[in-house]
């Protein structure tokens, strides 16, 4: 949606904190030139509207351009690992989304909890057809049917909502499961099970407490 500087400006005077989801350098730039708080740096396995870069492609780039301006990676991490490298290559945090859909404290359908739980990263895919602008979802009928040859483009955002939200409600209000779907990242292949938010948390902290153990072994090594 862009980053208005006078937005911005009027953010901070309420005292709240601005952020900005980049997807590339020249979007870091000009959120930076507005004057946010805080870069989210999106990469392309993200869930949702995203760019083409991958997540540790783009986070380095964002980190040589953003100065002393924090910086949040996204898109795709699900695993303590990917925790600890994110912090290794010099981002402050990550940002999770897809890994919480199949938690206890989520409401979501059944039927799309049971698809995410089945699900690999290569069922993802990148579609217009959601929105009219790219966006990562589990792949389902719905983007069969709009990926198929002779189907219509989606069209431009946001006349593609306009014209399939109804249908799209009507589909999860009936549970139509042959047509539902989610936006969701690559790193759907971590959602393995139904569990809480904290069961999540403390798998992902020892995984990142024994990828950063083993880089620290390393390092004194060398």
């Amino acid at each position: 949606m862009g980053v208005p500087a006078e937005v911005v400006t009027r953010i901070k005077q309420r005292g709240k904190t601005a952020l900005a989801l980049v997807g590339s350098v020249k979007h870091a730039q000009a959120a930076l030139a507005a004057g946010v708080d805080l870069l989210v740096a999106q990469g392309y396995d993200a869930g949702g509207h995203t760019g083409p870069v991958g997540t540790f492609t783009l986070l380095p780039q964002v980190l040589e351009v953003a100065g002393d301006t924090p910086v949040i990676a996204a898109g795709g991490v699900g695993h303590g690992r990917q925790l600890a490298g994110a912090l290794a290559i010099g981002a402050q945090a990550v940002w999770l989304g897809t890994l919480w859909l199949a938690t206890d404290e989520h409401a979501l359908a059944p039927a799309l909890v049971d698809q995410l739980l089945q699900a690999r990263s290569e069922d993802t895919l990148l579609t217009r057809s959601h929105s009219g602008k790219p966006c990562r979802v589990l792949g389902s009928g719905w983007t069969d049917e709009w990926h198929a040859p002779g189907a219509p483009e989606p069209l431009p955002m946001p006349y593609q909502q306009v014209l399939t939200g109804p249908l799209v409600a009507a589909v999860e209000e009936h549970g139509v499961t042959s047509l539902l779907y989610t936006p969701a990242g690559q790193s759907v292949a971590w959602v393995q099970q139904r569990e809480t938010v904290q069961a999540v948390i403390d798998r992902l902290v020892a995984q990142a407490r024994l990828a950063l153990d083993n880089l620290g072994r390393l390092i004194g090594a060398g």
